[in-house]
């Protein structure tokens, strides 16, 4: 491999909070019907969805981060923080900055590393801190690409992939008729495989997954996440379901801290379970794996793992025999084309997961090499991760700050 010079001092952090307005949520128009927003309705910035527990933004929120190195060259980093990401800044701008700026580091791993220390006996090991620290660090890699000359996915690998097939994720349409129609338009833009949303109500599921195979019998690789909202036996039920379908995987299906359920699920007859993108760390990795894993695909979130901590998740799992594949939450094209140059370096077996809508938020004022052609995204000959950001574009999208 390249001897490449990861070493750095940082010279600078600068943070925004990103918010657009005139675009719609996370999930567009999928399922509007009753459902709740926030308790201060006036601003209206939070949502609920019927018979799911997570919050949402009402429109796209994210922070973005800028790195500036000693010997000038520049990064950007971005988490995936839809909620509060104002929080990110915060911890970067009023903590991390003062601990690190300065400060000479061999390589992005011994700034995780002194930044996770730095917390890791308070008890803070997950949470908005990670996702800050997650930012920073995709900065860093981006900055050291840029000098290296270099993609990031040549630092995490030699045999690195520049051609990587996607499924799209959620059918987000109003209606079950639209949603079919969008399938099947996926199959004529050389998509294989489509991941569908589904509450605890698995009845309901597995009657919408069945008129989707159905209406759209070109989709090769079908996938359900029920964002954690089944209890033990109606898992177990749809597993066994699942698997009667040919579904790839059945992912998120207890309650992200329920071990102990996800050991009884797993051995399970049906379909592989999907996991991954509530952890943060090696460390709560470490738990789900022995003395057996209690999953079969894992699925990192790197704008909450962080491209350095990615790499050291994706190599345990492997021991396991437990393919990867980068998680793709909410976040616009600095998220997406860090999580691109992961996957370049994760399973190739297992699509990448893609999230359509967010990554051109900001086309009029980021420059990316990341197209998606023939149901695929193309490595760009570009160093870093693939995007240039116009910082005078921006301006109109950035939350003052208070």
């Amino acid at each position: 491999m390249t001897d490449y010079d990861l070493s750095f001092t940082i010279r600078e952090i600068r943070t925004a909070h990103l918010a657009f307005p005139d675009t719609p949520g996370y999930w567009e128009q999928y399922r509007r019907q009753n459902e709740a927003r926030s308790a201060t309705p006036s601003q209206a910035r939070y949502e609920f969805k019927p018979g799911w527990q997570t919050v949402y933004a009402t429109m796209v929120e994210t922070p973005l981060v800028r790195v500036e190195l000693a010997d000038l060259y520049t990064g950007w980093g971005e988490s995936n923080t839809p909620v509060a990401p104002e929080i990110v800044c915060v911890i970067l701008d009023a903590a991390i900055s003062e601990m690190v700026v300065n400060r000479e580091f061999a390589n992005p791993t011994a700034l995780w590393d002194f930044v996770y220390d730095a917390q890791r006996g308070r008890g803070v090991n997950s949470g908005y801190w990670m996702d800050a620290l997650a930012a920073l660090d995709i900065a860093i890699w981006d900055a050291l690409g840029k000098r290296n000359h270099a993609p990031v996915a040549a630092f995490l690998s030699e045999d690195y992939r520049d051609n990587i097939p996607v499924y799209l994720s959620g059918l987000r349409r109003a209606t079950l008729d639209q949603r079919i129609t969008q399938a099947k338009s996926l199959a004529d833009q050389g998509i294989q495989g489509a991941k569908i949303f589904q509450s605890g109500d698995i009845p309901a599921a597995l009657e919408e997954l069945d008129a989707l195979i159905h209406g759209a019998p070109d989709i090769q690789d079908w996938m359900v996440d029920t964002l954690w909202m089944c209890n033990l036996d109606d898992a177990i039920s749809a597993k066994r379901e699942f698997g009667l379908r040919n579904l790839r995987f059945f992912e998120c299906p207890l309650q992200p801290e329920d071990l102990a359920g996800h050991r009884l699920l797993h051995p399970a007859e049906g379909t592989p379970i999907a996991i991954g993108e509530h952890f943060r760390t090696t460390y709560q990795l470490n738990d789900w794996l022995n003395p057996e894993p209690v999953f079969d695909v894992y699925q990192p979130d790197i704008g909450r793992t962080s491209i350095s901590d990615f790499i050291r998740q994706r190599d345990i799992a492997s021991r396991f025999n437990i393919p990867t594949t980068p998680h793709m939450g909410n976040g616009v094209s600095v998220f997406q084309a860090a999580t691109l140059q992961c996957a370049a370096v994760a399973s190739p077996e297992i699509l990448q997961e893609f999230q359509g809508g967010l990554s051109n938020l900001l086309q009029d004022s980021s420059d990316t090499g990341w197209e998606l052609a023939d149901g695929a995204f193309q490595l760009p000959d570009r160093p870093g991760i693939g995007v240039a950001i116009d910082e005078y574009g921006i301006e109109p999208y950035i939350v003052p700050k208070r």
